[in-house]
């Protein structure tokens, strides 16, 4: 029989967006981690020209990816990018049981005459 901390190491946090985990807060990291071993996978460039079927056919391709890194009782989803594929990849994932997350940031803006500043400060998680 397997005991917690055993069955904690197996437990994943897949972050598919286009911010890999080594440039994340502090505070995001943490949060990241209470879900389980970050492991990143860069978001793919989708080509505005793309059709739905390439799109959905690429999605597809990623939620093989994903699968070969660990099962859905044992992994949670980070999906943030283009919103077609975003979608379509967080259906897919749904319909077969793994949880999807979303960052969710407050927005900190600065302007001025010539140029506006924006700052996102991570605030959590949500789910789909």
């Amino acid at each position: 029989m397997e005991n917690n901390e055993t069955n904690q190491t197996r437990k994943k946090f897949v972050n598919l967006s286009n911010h890999l985990s080594d440039r994340w807060t502090e505070e995001q990291m943490k949060a990241a981690s209470e879900y389980g071993e970050v492991v990143d996978m860069q978001f793919p460039n989708i080509e505005p020209a793309a059709s739905s079927e390439e799109v959905a056919l690429l999605a597809a391709q990623y939620v093989d990816k994903i699968k070969s890194i660990g099962v859905p009782q044992d992994t949670t989803v980070h999906v943030m990018g283009e919103f077609v594929f975003s979608f379509k990849v967080i259906t897919l994932l749904k319909t077969i049981g793994y949880s999807c997350v979303a960052s969710t940031s407050e927005r900190i803006v600065t302007e001025s005459s010539d140029h506006r500043i924006s700052i996102y400060k991570f605030v959590r998680f949500r789910e789909y």
